[in-house]
């Protein structure tokens, strides 16, 4: 399915005007979705750190939130745009740009997200952010209620459901670099039903960007349907299509002691046409006054067409080696979750319980032809006139399955206390054949746990300590067909959180340290393959502040101290983990006049962005500088119309957002203007 086609499906959009119908009370359908009220740029609650509706002031760790409004004021439209609205998070590679990825801590999140607390799609797939309520991030890997994964945190996507109130939006945006999207939303009920509510939201994207060679085509569709089927239960089944096309962008480079900014080295011949399915079906039902069962299960379905034309390892410091790839790669990922949720008053306190079950099946066939070297392109005047080379073939199929059985309880002494405390079981098993060559990693088995613990004295202040642990399989394979060993993380956490100005205004502090051992690395003598590189220790300072300090002016604002390094690898010890700033912050603001401007109201705001000086690699071999970025909107509302500006990089800095190696070095985006009209009905 081409974009152009995709983007005729928005043709086909109905927008129902129904009447509004009185909202239904009605059992929330996935407990980690949270409430669906909008709530400025600060969240009172979230779920993600519990899995169950905890006040912010009773979490006893750091979880952040990008609310819905802070994603419409700022119209990013990649989760590694989001990174500016919490502290301890920076941007990073994401596959060059084929996979969505946050450094969180120090420590990337290899791809890792969730979506309303189910393992989101593995393979290769950028969630449309018009799909998404807001965006939950837990500091800090829980596995005792997410299984394995990097011990940085954990991303939730909280994904937008359908609403009893009826109503439609139609959104174009056009602006630089050719680009054009159209988003179609319709919410409301099915022939005034209250039990039966339906959701469909539409997106379609047709955009180049400011790297040569590399377009950004997307189209998506997703209907979701919620049926309230008694007043003790309800069920949703969402479906959605996905197709993007954004062939692997082959970063930047540094040399000559400087970063070669403007540059792209992608061949035109490169392409990409990658195809996403998803089925979800959410069952809540209430068991007793005080017991209720959830069940979720998802299914998704990937097909792959990647041509990676380019060029990205240094030869010397003015010429690149040429990469080629030709990859078809299926896959099918089912995951099932089943919770029983109970609360229980006892002599000790009242406890909320999650006894729960997790599986996790990926299965990946992946068919490539390869050519690493024999082509060369100059760095600075690139020129694209080589032929394609000859191959060779490199094949993977790979299986991994994972058990988890886990109990979590939270537990309140007296409105005072609040005691958190997990442990989980998780059983592992990967297969991987690599050109007909088969691998079996078993055995991987795990004991996880957390703990935590949060003291209210007041209802507007909270100190707090928590402790968790993370385990994640490496599922990558060194020049020899052997599995990594396992990754092991251990995080302690400290901090002060608040709640100021009638609760409109939250502010929060902390101290921690993170520790992951066996991490996957890139193998300098093929990038194909991966070695393990030791133990890292992150330690750090991390400040938050975000809501309303008037009426009218809402901010959020962060700042991070933190340090990285290797503390066990023989080769490495001492050094600075890539891309980790000592400083970073960024202060984001909105202010809304009461005076109506010709019969509607105008917002305005921005922010700004700075991040501090970095190590370019693990080696240490470089420093990338640091930056400050400016960005700005303004917002004007007459009665269903809405009209928005958005600069982004309004001084046209060239900064660097991330790098990995002296190859893989990714420009931060050009100065960019967009213009949003919008309706709503």
């Amino acid at each position: 399915m081409k974009a152009p086609a995709a983007l005729a499906l928005l043709a086909l959009f109905g927008f129902a005007d129904a009447p509004c119908e009185e909202h239904a009370t009605r059992l929330d359908t996935v407990i980690v979705n949270g409430a669906d009220a909008d709530t400025g740029y600060r969240a009172s609650e979230a779920s993600t750190a519990t899995r169950v509706e905890s006040g912010v002031l009773e979490t006893p760790y750091s979880v952040g939130t990008v609310s819905g409004e802070a994603l419409r004021d700022s119209q990013v439209y990649r989760l590694e745009d989001t990174a500016m609205f919490m502290s301890g998070v920076q941007q990073s590679t994401g596959q060059s740009g084929l996979n969505t990825e946050l450094i969180i801590r120090g420590f990337a999140t290899g791809g890792a997200a969730y979506l309303n607390g189910v393992l989101d799609n593995q393979r290769f797939q950028v969630r449309d952010l018009a799909l998404v309520e807001r965006v939950e991030i837990l500091k800090g890997h829980s596995s005792v209620l997410y299984g394995s994964g990097a011990p940085g945190g954990t991303v939730n996507y909280v994904s937008k459901k359908p609403q009893a109130d009826s109503r439609s939006r139609l959104s174009f945006s056009s602006g630089s670099f050719g680009f054009n999207r159209l988003v179609a939303d319709s919410t409301g009920t099915v022939d005034g039903n209250t039990d039966l509510l339906y959701r469909v939201i539409a997106v379609g994207q047709l955009s180049d960007t400011f790297r040569k060679n590399v377009p950004n085509d997307r189209a998506t569709l997703a209907p979701s349907l919620t049926w309230q089927y008694s007043d003790r239960g309800s069920l949703t089944n969402e479906l959605e299509y996905s197709f993007e096309d954004q062939p692997f962008r082959f970063d930047n480079v540094f040399t000559q002691g400087r970063v070669v900014f403007d540059r792209s080295y992608v061949d035109p011949r490169a392409k990409s046409a990658r195809h996403h399915w998803r089925i979800t079906n959410a069952l809540s039902q209430q068991l007793a006054e005080d017991w209720s069962l959830h069940l979720t299960s998802q299914y998704f379905h990937t097909e792959r067409e990647d041509l990676l034309f380019g060029f990205f390892t240094l030869v010397d410091e003015n010429t690149l080696s040429g990469y080629y790839r030709d990859i078809h790669d299926h896959s099918d990922q089912h995951s099932l979750r089943g919770e029983v949720h109970g609360d229980l008053s006892l002599p000790i306190g009242r406890h909320h319980l999650i006894l729960g079950m997790e599986r996790n099946l990926i299965d990946d066939r992946l068919n490539s032809q390869r050519r690493i070297g024999g082509f060369t392109l100059n760095i600075f005047n690139p020129v694209f006139d080589h032929p394609v080379p000859a191959t060779t073939r490199l094949d993977r199929d790979t299986e991994s399955l994972e058990y988890g059985y886990y109990l979590y309880d939270k537990v309140d002494v007296a409105d005072l206390w609040h005691f958190h405390a997990g442990v989980r079981y998780s059983s592992f098993k990967i297969e991987q054949i690599l050109n007909d060559v088969g691998n079996e990693a078993t055995g991987q088995d795990a004991y996880t746990y957390n703990a935590g613990l949060s003291f209210t004295p007041a209802d507007f202040f909270a100190p707090y300590f928590g402790y968790s642990n993370s385990f994640q399989p490496n599922q990558g394979v060194d020049r020899n067909n052997a599995l990594l060993p396992p990754k092991r993380g251990d995080l302690y956490e400290a901090g002060i959180k608040s709640s100021l100005f009638d609760r409109r205004l939250g502010l929060s502090a902390a101290v921690f340290r993170l520790s992951q051992s066996n991490l996957p690395a890139r193998d300098p003598a093929d990038p194909d393959f991966q070695v393990a590189s030791g133990e890292i220790v992150s330690r750090g300072f991390e400040m938050d502040v975000a809501g309303q300090v008037t009426d009218n002016f809402q901010v959020v604002g962060n700042y991070t101290l933190m340090k990285a390094e290797f503390t066990h690898d023989p080769a490495l010890k001492g050094n600075a983990l890539h891309s980790v700033p000592a400083h970073s912050g960024a202060l984001w603001a909105k202010y809304r006049f009461d005076t109506p401007l010709l019969g509607g109201r105008l917002e305005t705001g921005g922010g700004m962005v700075f991040v501090g000086s970095r190590q370019g690699d693990d080696a240490n071999s470089f420093t990338v500088p640091g930056y400050i970025r400016p960005d700005i909107f303004a917002n004007y509302r007459w009665q269903d119309v809405g009209l928005q500006l958005k600069v982004e990089n309004l001084l046209d800095k060239r900064y660097v957002s991330t790098s990995v190696f002296d190859d893989t070095v990714v420009q931060g985006n050009r100065r960019a203007v967009y213009g949003i009209v919008s309706v709503q009905y």
